[in-house]
């Protein structure tokens, strides 16, 4: 913003000066043309129609979006009906450059938008939208074409601060966005050519007339206005929709202001802005220490509550509902017994809802009515466990069903929000392949995102390796905070580890078991270890060698011990994350909550 505003002062003053000696401008310089060929360089004059230019189909109508040229979506749809145009857009745009959260569910034929505490529902040809399931009118209809589906501006309008417009002369769809800082300019002169490109050997776009209005663009740094010839012109967009460059000094009455809407039937009570972070619910100001609990079967609740929380532990949450095997609801082993007791220790529950593979997934995502049931079943165990909040741990997903979680944690958070409690969900460290998983979409969406900063080798690993190390770790945080702000992302920490298992004659290394601090410790040091610090690894290595059935075998661990987890935290210190999450109590062992609870 300061360089744009650098740029307009710039411009203004040459503005200015253009103005003060325009009669001696006239008398040396009559011409644009002349003066390119006293300067060696020959102007061109050729006009050249803009769908010639580009190889166009006239037919195909242009997207121009807040200055830019969109062409890598699905074109706007123009229908003329009864001798007057009416546009609509591809929901592809919508959700590309408008709205991430627009999402058309395929088996539903439902277009949905959604807000912090609406959900909309469009269907094809369908002259109402559903709000949170009650009927509001609409003007007109969503339509399919082709299997694509477009959105008419008479809704675009009503949701988005957007004002759209389209120019038949070159069949072009111009989308502003309203209430940001516009700036124009009159044609100073008879005429003036907008080029393709900001030099006077580009083909001429078109000729605008004396006291025509253009649209001003401020996409260059001010030093591109001083050195070549190229740095006299700056980019516009025309009366009729085109965009182009033209000379600065055929410019006069530049002006800055605003679009904002007229009257217009809006669907809501105000447009939508799916673009920032809302604001979280919880209940305190205070850094989050959570720890998942291992609770697969009823039975284990009581089982769970014999051991007390530490008392730096404020939310736990126990892994009480698992998505059924026919993907069509979820299984629960929750209790209010189990709620009561961590609530007399001062500690909240955000209960863990997760799957086992995609298949299930999958069945219960894209399924609209499996999404439903699973999200009523959740929402009555909010209300009668009198739950503090949910963590949602989708992990086994492909491609397909990335868009389907983000559609149910949309579905979901409206309830959640409505009753003051807390939504967090669990993701893996970013990787280009999980890139579909959309954190960012997901911090936009929950209260807390969880990074579970481990396995930094899983147990299907070719190579052995450290459960999380210290680069690994930052670098998953780091990565985090590019798509999660600070005060929404915590950390998690493993209190288990891996120890790896290599046959010496063959080399094969495979994983061997996962165990607490304290059970690996005894292992390896009954075998005699000799426990070496990894300053870069951030954890004690060991390796003990034994003979099994005649092989010579290596066993080597990584170690999760006290200090390693105090160095984790320096990471979580350094970058002022909303927390720590550790999986899980099963496994935690007083030097966790020693090392934990310092920043408690």
């Amino acid at each position: 913003m300061k360089s744009q505003k650098m740029v307009v002062t710039l411009i203004a003053t040459i503005l200015l000066i253009v103005g003060a000696v325009v009669l001696v401008v006239q008398v040396i310089v009559p011409r644009v043309g002349e003066f390119s060929a006293l300067a060696g360089i020959r102007a061109n004059t050729n006009v050249v129609d803009f769908h010639t230019q580009f190889g166009l189909d006239s037919d195909v109508t242009q997207l121009i979006f807040d200055g830019q040229w969109i062409r890598d979506t699905v074109p706007p749809l123009v229908d003329i009906l009864g001798g007057e145009p009416h546009v609509y857009l591809h929901a592809d745009f919508l959700r590309d450059f408008i709205d991430p959260f627009v999402f058309w569910d395929n088996g539903a034929r439902v277009l949905f938008v959604s807000t912090l505490y609406e959900m909309l529902e469009f269907a094809p040809r369908r002259e109402y939208v559903l709000v949170n399931g009650s009927q509001r009118p609409i003007d007109d209809a969503v339509l399919m074409r082709d299997g694509d589906v477009f959105v008419p501006v008479s809704v675009v309008e009503g949701l988005y601060a957007l004002n759209v417009e389209f120019h038949d002369e070159y069949n072009i769809v111009v989308v502003t966005s309203l209430y940001e800082p516009m700036t124009t300019a009159s044609v100073r002169t008879g005429s003036a050519d907008v080029r393709y490109w900001p030099s006077s050997r580009s083909p001429i776009a078109t000729r605008i007339s004396q006291g025509e209005e253009v649209v001003l663009f401020f996409d260059m740094n001010e030093e591109d206005y001083i050195g070549d010839e190229t740095d006299n012109f700056v980019r516009v967009r025309t009366p009729q929709g085109l965009l182009g460059y033209i000379l600065i000094t055929s410019l006069e009455d530049m002006n800055t202001d605003v679009m904002t809407a007229g009257w217009r039937n809006l669907i809501l009570d105000g447009f939508i802005d799916n673009t920032v972070h809302h604001s979280r619910v919880w209940q305190g100001d205070e850094n989050i220490n959570l720890i998942w609990e291992l609770i697969y079967l009823a039975d284990a609740n009581r089982a769970a509550m014999e051991t007390p929380l530490h008392n730096s532990v404020n939310v736990v949450s126990p892994t009480w509902f698992r998505i059924a095997p026919e993907g069509t609801h979820l299984n629960s082993v929750a209790i209010r017994e189990y709620v009561d007791w961590v609530h007399e220790q001062g500690a909240l529950v955000w209960p863990l809802v997760f799957d086992v593979w995609y298949t299930q997934s999958r069945a219960m995502l894209t399924d609209r009515n499996a999404r439903r049931m699973a999200i009523e079943q959740l929402i009555e165990a909010v209300d009668l466990l009198n739950l503090d909040g949910l963590n949602i741990d989708f992990e086994h997903l492909t491609a397909a069903e990335g868009p389907y979680k983000i559609q149910f944690l949309r579905e979901l958070a409206i309830p959640m929000r409505q009753r003051g409690a807390v939504l967090s969900a669990a993701v893996k460290v970013p990787i280009p392949a999980t890139a579909f998983y959309r954190r960012d979409l997901i911090g936009k969406t929950v209260d807390f995102v969880m990074v579970m900063t481990y396995d930094e080798h899983w147990a299907t690993s070719p190579v052995a390796g450290p459960n999380a190390s210290l680069p690994f770790v930052r670098r998953g945080v780091s990565n985090m905070l590019l798509e999660v702000p600070a005060e929404r992302l915590i950390m998690g920490l493993p209190f288990y580890n891996r120890i790896w298992r290599e046959v010496v004659s063959t080399g094969e290394v495979s994983h061997y078991r996962a165990l607490g601090t304290n059970t690996t410790r005894r292992f390896f040091e009954e075998r005699g270890v000799v426990w070496t610090w990894d300053f870069e690894i951030g954890s004690y290595f060991g390796e003990v060698a034994a003979f099994e059935d005649g092989e010579t075998v290596v066993f080597r661990v990584w170690l999760e011990c006290g200090r390693s987890i105090g160095e984790k935290m320096h990471i979580f210190y350094d970058n002022n994350l909303a927390g720590v999450a550790s999986w899980s109590r099963l496994h935690a062992i007083d030097e966790f909550w020693e090392a934990i609870g310092r920043y408690f």
